[in-house]
């Protein structure tokens, strides 16, 4: 997988880790909570973000308007690379972050200013490449038009066995944190591709009361929801928010009812959550091979006990290694082996 990503998109940076199992550090986790986690080596803020790009816009950052419908179909977007995509979303920081900087400022005050929307987007991956430059091609034209201050990370998991995708979410929010000083994170799949760029990707208002759902109307399903309580898809809360949630569980292995969990989990810790309007929280769904649910009792079992587990069972316990980290323009890509056998020993 790590050669065919380097065909995909040749200008890359490979950068050097450790693969030891990792722990989360509970200091951490309370800093994160009081976006107080700042200042790490490493770690780019969205100040040192705007500093790293051209001082003048680009002309494909002029004039970027929302237009709501973008009008896209599945054969619009055949045959699409990360090469085009690169070209297309020119420029950006290694590691895929962007930010805008506003020619009204004086060169001075440009960069020198608080970032409220300050993004990080986690899509968790496995033998889904070809589906990366689809995503990538409508969403950041989104986040730009929206003046959003973001990173995108793409947590892939190394092995074969079963995937977990919210285990996933868990190391990419702790990997991110590293990385980029964020202060919102939107969980999000890759097969699900923005077709309105008048949903909301920032940090805004909304989001510091509110968990908010963004993936509601998807074409499969008639752009309805099929129950009150689906949160999954594409969902944006505050660090604040998903530290007190102690983040997602790492139980399920397989597809379904992680999302459920979360649900339980913010319902049983009072935190509110909302759905988007249909009417501009809408996704194409691109196909791909329909995964078995061969863990569906256990899955069930889980989320009838989920909020005895809230404290126990998240970031708290999470453990993984990090096998790779590649930084190409529009990504930073993260390899991690997430099997507990391996872990524990």
């Amino acid at each position: 997988m790590i050669y065919l990503l380097v065909r995909m998109i040749s200008n890359t940076n490979v950068i050097p880790i450790s693969s030891r199992t990792r722990e989360v550090d509970s200091q951490k986790l309370q800093k994160l909570r009081h976006d107080l986690y700042k200042g790490i080596p490493g770690q780019k803020s969205c100040n040192d973000i705007c500093r790293e790009l051209p001082k003048e816009l680009a002309n494909s950052e002029k004039n970027l308007t929302q237009t709501g419908d973008l009008n896209l179909s599945k054969k619009k977007l055949t045959d699409l690379s990360l090469e085009k995509v690169v070209q297309a979303n020119s420029p950006h920081v290694f590691g895929g972050s962007w930010t805008f900087r506003d020619p009204k400022l004086s060169e001075k005050n440009r960069c020198n200013r608080n970032f409220q929307s300050s993004v990080a987007i986690l899509v968790p991956i496995r033998n889904r490449w070809h589906q990366v430059p689809v995503l990538l091609y409508t969403l950041i034209p989104l986040l730009r038009k929206q003046r959003v201050c973001y990173r995108i990370f793409l947590i892939e998991q190394a092995d074969t066995g079963p995937f977990n995708r919210a285990k996933l979410f868990n190391v990419g929010f702790m990997e991110a944190a590293d990385r980029f000083e964020f202060r919102c994170v939107i969980f999000h799949d890759v097969d699900l591709v923005p077709i309105n760029d008048l949903n909301p990707y920032g940090c805004d208002e909304q989001t510091d009361k509110y968990v908010v759902h963004l993936g509601v109307g998807l074409d499969v399903r008639k752009f309805r929801l099929n129950y009150r309580s689906l949160i999954g898809g594409v969902l944006k809360m505050t660090n604040t928010h998903f530290v007190e949630v102690n983040g997602y569980s790492n139980l399920y292995w397989d597809w379904g009812q992680e999302d459920d969990d979360m649900e339980k989990r913010l319902t049983a810790k009072r935190i509110p959550y909302v759905h988007m309007n249909s009417s501009i929280a809408r996704y194409m769904t691109m196909s791909h091979t329909k995964q078995p649910r061969r863990n569906i009792r256990l899955h069930l079992h889980l989320l009838r006990t989920s909020r005895l587990r809230i404290a126990s069972d998240g970031l708290t316990s999470l453990k993984y290694s990090v096998l790779l980290v590649n930084e190409s323009a529009v990504f930073t890509h993260i390899l991690v082996d997430i099997r507990d056998s391996e872990l524990n020993g």
